[in-house]
């Protein structure tokens, strides 16, 4: 396994709903809770049968209200979020990779993948 930089601050900011992430390289993440929320890794929301990340729709503000951001060991994250969903493990190197600055993601997020 290799190495992948990890979130040394995280932020998140309640009027635009976004949690910001500092990385231990010094790129900063800012993300939209509800692409957080949308692509969320657990098992009740992708299902068992693998594949790629399917999008889970947001029909409720409170899906996307963070709570608490929580370190799972030396590999990830998991949000709580406002409706006390809390399942989803976001591995460090899935935050990386999934970052949606306009460096990682020059075509930025779909549609319907952005902030309310």
């Amino acid at each position: 396994m290799g190495y992948y930089p990890h979130p040394v601050e995280i932020e998140y900011k309640s009027d635009d709903d976004m949690l910001h992430m500092t990385f231990s390289d010094d790129h900063i993440s800012p993300f939209p809770a509800k692409y957080l929320r949308g692509y969320c890794p657990c098992a009740r929301c992708q299902g068992h049968s693998g594949g790629g990340p399917k999008w889970q729709e947001i029909t409720h503000h409170r899906q996307i209200e963070v709570v608490d951001v929580q370190q799972v060991g030396n590999y990830a994250v998991t949000i709580i979020w406002a409706d006390g969903h809390d399942t989803g493990i976001y591995s460090f190197k899935a935050l990386r990779e999934m970052c949606p600055c306009p460096e990682c993601m020059p075509e930025g997020l779909p549609e319907e993948e952005r902030v309310f």
